[in-house]
């Protein structure tokens, strides 16, 4: 299966260190730009969820928050006390160097959370799967990825 998708690893496929995802990319391409899978995503791509449209309901929005996001973000702020004592410590470079991008991408999630995530989990959006990607998908914007040419396109 790696060798038929490019990658060494089959994670790579779904999410890499950038925060780019080969597999979204081919999704929404296969689906034509409007895909049965959305990804929730940060606005420099730090954090991401997908989700199954189809398993959709209004508390959805609040389980990425409460259960992914915010899960995610104390492993982080654990990882990033960790790198700030060891650099307090004066051990290296090296442990400056990644609290200091912890805490760019920890304030990265936070606004996330508290400008997008928190304010759209809160009005429990519903959805008509009649009304297809077209319509639904840009009732979640910012919190999703954005598709170029989705609002654009035909169907």
């Amino acid at each position: 299966m790696e060798e038929s998708l490019g990658v060494k690893a089959l994670r790579d496929y779904f999410i890499t260190k950038s925060g780019k995802s080969k597999f979204y990319d081919d999704h929404v391409k296969r689906y034509k730009k409007r895909p049965i899978y959305w990804m929730f995503s940060s606005s420099k791509g730090s954090f991401n969820a997908l989700i199954y449209l189809h398993r959709y309901t209004p508390s959805t929005v609040s389980t990425v928050l409460n259960e992914y996001l915010r899960e995610y973000e104390n492993k982080l702020q654990k990882a990033f006390e960790r790198a700030e004592a060891a650099a307090a410590g004066g051990t290296s470079a090296k442990d400056q160097k990644e609290a200091d991008r912890l805490r760019k991408v920890l304030a990265e999630l936070r606004d996330y959370e508290h400008d997008v995530l928190y304010p759209l989990a809160t009005q429990q959006v519903e959805i008509d799967l009649d009304d297809g990607v077209k319509v639904n998908y840009p009732k979640f914007y910012p919190a999703v990825k954005k598709i170029v040419g989705l609002e654009s396109s035909d169907g």
